[in-house]
């Protein structure tokens, strides 16, 4: 390992340094937006006890200027604790964003709008297809098309879904499915309403007689039409005795209507 400082680095591609923390500046464009801090502290206490177990990942860009471009809240974990310098693993490419991108995926699951919102950038930037995208990051193509579906969201609920990281992608992606803003808006705050209520007082809507009544009827007719006679066995004769006593028993019922 070399540490080198930053004005005279040639620095080889793959190769590991030790970088100052002082020399490396944050990618505005890397894909985790936001940074939780009960996970930060966790890391924090992680490095304090085991060190630094993966390196962060840096480039240069034209201007000489060491980039981070995947390791954020290693970076900011270190700087918080006070370290000076961190081992980083050097990359050449002009590519680096679909590093960043499947980086932040394998080590701790981006928020479902910043894995959009950095794939719609690939995507836009690269032209790939979503074949192409689910390759790069390991995910079937309708996920993909999943994750792209949340860019439907307007920019205010994405930016304020960031920071909540109890919202999965499915419940994300019923709201990006609401083509109108305002009910889209509406219906995003009704679930960020839902989410501060304790499980117990969330009523549900109690059923009718008449609704239970019929809710019984269906799921006795779906029983019945489901069975095979002739795979009873010996409770075949049991089984046609129960329908004949269902049987009367429904003559009955329509007989009193009647009358």
């Amino acid at each position: 390992m070399t540490t080198t400082p930053k004005e005279t680095a040639l620095f080889k591609k793959g190769k590991l340094y030790s970088i100052s923390l002082s020399d490396l500046k944050p990618d505005p464009s890397q894909p985790r937006k936001h940074i939780d801090d009960s996970e930060l502290q966790e890391l924090k206490q992680s490095i304090e006890v085991h060190g630094l177990l993966s390196p962060i990942i840096f480039r240069q860009d034209h201007d000489k200027n060491l980039i981070l471009v995947a390791g954020e809240r290693r970076f900011k974990a270190c700087k918080s604790l006070g370290k000076t310098t961190i081992n980083g693993i050097f990359i050449d490419t002009e590519k680096y964003d679909e590093i960043a991108l499947v980086d932040n995926i394998q080590r701790v699951d981006l928020h479902p709008v910043d894995e959009a919102e950095a794939v719609n950038n690939l995507k836009t930037k690269y032209g790939y297809t979503q074949e192409q995208l689910g390759n790069m990051v390991g995910k079937a193509q309708n996920t993909i098309s999943d994750i792209l579906g949340l860019m439907a969201l307007s920019e205010e609920i994405r930016e304020d879904a960031r920071g909540r990281k109890e919202l999965s992608r499915g419940v994300l992606l019923k709201i990006a499915r609401i083509k109108r803003p305002t009910s889209q808006k509406k219906a995003y705050d009704a679930l960020i309403a839902s989410l501060g209520m304790p499980k117990k007082e969330i009523k549900r809507p109690r059923l009718t007689i008449t609704k239970k009544a019929i809710t019984s009827s269906d799921n006795t007719l779906k029983c019945i039409k489901g069975i095979d006679l002739d795979a009873l066995g010996d409770d075949r004769e049991v089984f046609i005795d129960k329908l004949q006593e269902l049987l009367h028993e429904i003559q009955n019922k329509l007989g009193s209507i009647g009358a």
